[in-house]
């Protein structure tokens, strides 16, 4: 049997650690099957295609602006053959999997994918399946070699003059941040209220990352997971796990202001943390009160004021439009950035996802989502500010701190129109 995964289209490449982690676990299981996997920002459409049409199951991992161009994908591969049976999953089919079974989509995959997709290949044809739960003692590592992950590194190289990769330290997100899908309705977790966060064993961990790092030659280790900081003594055992292994290659996480501690930052900074990257998100306390992340300004600068204090490069991220933001709250963002005095600034527009609270799927269920996302989007307003005002804003703050932007920003260019 050949399947075949595939990693949506999108500008910004990243490592498929998910499919990564699907393809291991269906070569763990079955025997007399061929996994081939393709990447949407690598591999053109003709590449594609033609390696899906001899296929007996296609699967896309799909992000919301990446599910135009699969299922674009997916319709032509059955046009050409009818038989090869086509799956969606990931976050977009997730959060509205009924919507997601569109022409050339077969089957729909909600939730967490490896056990799913053994059922699919054993031969489940439920329209939607909802993914297990798995614990990482289940789970074989990402098949790297699978999904080519030396391409991504290469990128990561040519951008920045090192090699870095990614990995994941644990599942799900416990918290509830109303503007993101993975928060507000945990759309991998079928909606409940608090999502089964499974930490991994660190030293299964350090073990995949040692073994990476000699195999691909890295400068720096990434962890893919959106808040790595949620339980501040696995970060602790881990530090000191990874100096007593005297593994050097520094590391970057992204980080929730509200966990830290002057002894956690400080065993970072000591395990060769590099960077860190902070989700600030506004200088308005009502906007941070909205915003439902559980952090405050006081947080925010603690964490900041105790990374670089160690040395540590400090990324701050923020996020333009909440439904409730004025004028005002905007000028005490710029005010709170201007005294945060990070080493890089990230301006984005609040885009309302499918499976966020903002969501509303009578505004924006036709919204043409591969040209739409939290870099730009022509549609988002708040109740006082209209979308040329967002953008207006958005333009001035990334023009203000141009110097200590992120290449996303510079890429895209932001124009006030």
């Amino acid at each position: 049997m050949k399947i075949v995964l595939v990693h949506g289209r999108y500008f910004n490449s990243w490592e498929a650690l998910g499919l990564g982690y699907i393809g291991a676990y269906l070569k763990s299981q079955l025997k007399d099957i061929k996994v081939e996997f393709y990447q949407g920002c690598f591999d053109d459409d003709k590449t594609i295609i033609e390696g899906c049409v001899d296929a007996d199951i296609v699967a896309f991992s799909c992000t919301t602006p990446t599910f135009p161009h699969a299922s674009n994908l997916a319709r032509t591969i059955k046009q050409i053959n009818s038989r090869v049976h086509t799956v969606v999953g990931g976050y977009h089919p997730s959060a509205i999997p009924k919507n997601s079974l569109v022409e050339g989509i077969d089957q729909v995959v909600k939730g967490e994918g490896e056990v799913a997709m053994l059922d699919i290949v054993r031969g489940n044809r439920d329209k939607v399946i909802q993914g297990r739960v798995m614990e990482f003692a289940e789970l074989p590592w990402p098949d790297r070699a699978l999904i080519r992950n030396e391409r991504n590194i290469q990128i990561a190289y040519n951008d920045n003059k090192k090699r870095i990769t990614s990995f994941q330290s644990h599942r799900a997100c416990p918290f509830m941040c109303k503007y993101c899908s993975d928060g507000f309705n945990k759309v991998l977790y079928d909606n409940v209220k608090k999502a089964p966060v499974r930490y991994r064993p660190v030293g299964d961990l350090l073990d995949e990352m040692q073994e990476v790092t000699h195999t691909h030659r890295l400068d720096l280790l990434k962890f893919s997971d959106p808040t790595w900081n949620v339980n501040i003594d696995w970060v602790k055992g881990f530090c000191r796990e990874k100096i007593k292994r005297g593994i050097t290659t520094p590391f970057y996480p992204n980080m929730h202001a509200g966990f830290c501690d002057e002894e956690m930052i400080n065993l970072m900074a000591e395990a060769d943390c590099s960077e860190i990257a902070v989700g600030v998100e506004s200088g308005s306390p009502k906007i941070l009160k909205q915003i439902g992340k559980g952090t405050t300004l006081k947080s925010i600068k603690q964490c900041v004021e105790m990374a670089k204090k160690a040395g540590i490069l400090v990324r701050g991220y923020f996020i333009i439009g909440m439904p409730d933001e004025t004028d005002e709250d905007l000028k005490l963002t710029e005010q709170f950035a201007d005294k945060l005095d990070l080493d890089e600034y990230g301006f984005s527009l609040l885009c309302p996802y499918p499976g966020s609270q903002m969501y509303d799927s009578k505004k924006y269920g036709n919204i043409d989502w591969e040209h739409a996302d939290e870099y730009s989007n022509d549609f988002w307003s708040t109740d006082h500010l209209n979308n040329h005002q967002l953008k207006k804003w958005q333009h001035y703050l990334t023009e203000k701190f141009r110097m200590k932007i992120p290449w996303h920003n510079r890429v895209l260019g932001h124009e006030a129109s």
